[in-house]
């Protein structure tokens, strides 16, 4: 018998081996009265008299009967065994039934929290403290190992502004146009803490190729001298997280394959953003030589790509389909309304990260804007690039993308120049209207959904 646990229901084979072993109890009931016939005596009488007193052709008719029997009584007892439910497997270190699981809701600690990021917070300590369980009861690790994750988990994940995943949260209550029960608001902040672990294993990730130096108001986690290069790790391990999670708290609901597919797509998405970011200049240059720099590279339809694929998926369209899926949504023409709608609203916020990594305050942004010297298609350089004389784009071939803070002010102070403070501002006023114009046509579904986006990223500046 092979079991296979996906997503909390049990698949069942059996073996040809296994059918035979399970038909052979009439078989057995036979070989033991043929044998208390023959230890009696019997047996020797009856075959005496078989082929003495009976004609070949009864002979034959006789033995004919008995064999269709003894067929009809295996077929019975292969019929039984088959149509009898699967046993359920044991859950051990490699195989575990995720029925088995009981979440314990912190639903007190919600109650009693007074705004909405409390509340939410009052979920993440039954999440950590789950996936260190995890580690502990079901893959062995020892109490260094864990003691490292917990850290992991402290350092990264609950401290940024949470506005992903208390969007999960806010898109439910208006889509099931009432107030969450203690218990749904619980699972649907499980759902939102999800994509925080998923933009916690993204940030982890992208610092190291970025060689970034903050995150959040402090150093990167690769850049702590006991961590280095095991961020890398890490990372892997917070996306493995969002899987538990996902199958400790969701497996028995009917809409678990398509939110495992909707994470894994999001995942997949994300990453070939990350490639056309990363690898939107050459990469192959001496490290002895100058960096190269290839600004025609630097398109705006590349930039757009990026963009949708990077930043656009998973921080609108994820938050939104999730709560679409779980509230039963089916149809498909809503969901292609949400993606194209979410996706603009990704152009107009990644526009206000690449303005504000610039021009922000680190103060208040929680980082060290880098995009200048990590060459990056950042939408200051692109509209530099459509605008520049070829003065001024000698002046981005000569200083972009270079680790040198003289270089880096003479671009900012182009950039200036050129007045693309002003050119921003016109642009966030147009993107502004033009979603609002979008949001007007939606009928299929509460355009609510998109307000609650929008009026997190209007104006923001962080």
């Amino acid at each position: 018998l092979r079991s296979d646990i996906i997503g909390g229901s049990t698949t069942r084979t059996i073996s040809t081996s296994r059918q035979l072993t399970m038909s052979s109890a009439p078989l057995a009931i036979a070989v033991v009265a043929i044998a208390r016939l023959y230890a009696s005596g019997s047996l020797q009488s009856i075959v005496s008299s078989f082929f003495d007193d009976v004609t070949p052709q009864d002979q034959f008719m006789l033995i004919a009967a008995v064999g269709g029997l003894l067929y009809w009584a295996l077929s019975v007892s292969q019929f039984v065994q088959d149509d009898a439910p699967p046993k359920k497997p044991q859950a051990n270190a490699t195989l575990i039934d995720s029925s088995a699981f009981v979440p314990n809701y912190p639903t007190e600690e919600i109650e009693k929290a007074s705004t909405p990021k409390d509340k939410f917070m009052a979920v993440y300590p039954m999440l950590r403290d789950e996936m260190l369980v995890h580690m502990k009861d079901v893959n062995e690790m020892p109490q260094e190992a864990i003691d490292w994750c917990r850290d992991m988990l402290e350092y990264n994940v609950p401290g940024g502004k949470l506005n992903r995943g208390m969007t999960v949260v806010q898109v439910q209550e208006t889509l099931v146009g009432r107030p969450l029960t203690l218990v749904e608001y619980a699972r649907a902040s499980v759902l939102g803490w999800a994509i925080e672990f998923l933009q916690a294993f993204f940030l982890v990730a992208d610092d190291v190729m970025d060689d970034s130096v903050t995150r959040r108001g402090q150093p990167c986690w690769y850049r702590l001298l006991k961590v280095k290069l095991i961020a890398i790790n890490d990372s892997f391990l917070l996306e493995s997280y969002v899987m538990t999670i996902l199958k400790n708290h969701f497996s028995q609901e009917d809409y678990y394959l398509p939110l495992v597919e909707l994470f894994l797509d999001t995942i997949q998405k994300t990453e070939f953003g990350q490639l056309l970011d990363l690898t939107s200049q050459p990469m192959d240059v001496d490290p002895k030589q100058k960096k190269k720099i290839d600004l025609s590279r630097f398109t705006l339809e590349r930039y757009r790509k990026i963009v949708k694929y990077k930043t656009a998926f998973y921080t609108f369209y994820l938050s939104v389909a999730i709560g679409m899926i779980t509230s039963g949504v089916k149809d498909q023409e809503a969901y292609a309304l949400a993606r194209n709608i979410c996706c603009i609203m990704g152009e107009y916020f990644q526009i206000q990260d690449d303005y504000l990594d610039c021009f922000g305050d680190p103060a208040v942004i929680g980082k060290v804007g880098t995009d200048i010297q990590d060459n990056k298609c950042s939408w200051l350089v692109v509209q530099a690039l459509n605008r520049a004389t070829p003065a001024q784009r000698k002046i981005l071939e000569d200083n972009y993308g270079q680790w040198d803070d003289k270089r880096v002010e003479r671009i900012k102070k182009l950039y200036k120049e050129m007045d693309l403070p002003q050119v921003f501002a016109t642009y966030e006023e147009d993107s502004y209207k033009n979603i609002q114009s979008e949001l007007d046509k939606v009928t299929l579904m509460p355009k609510e959904v998109f307000e609650i986006l929008l009026k997190k990223i209007y104006k923001r500046s962080k």
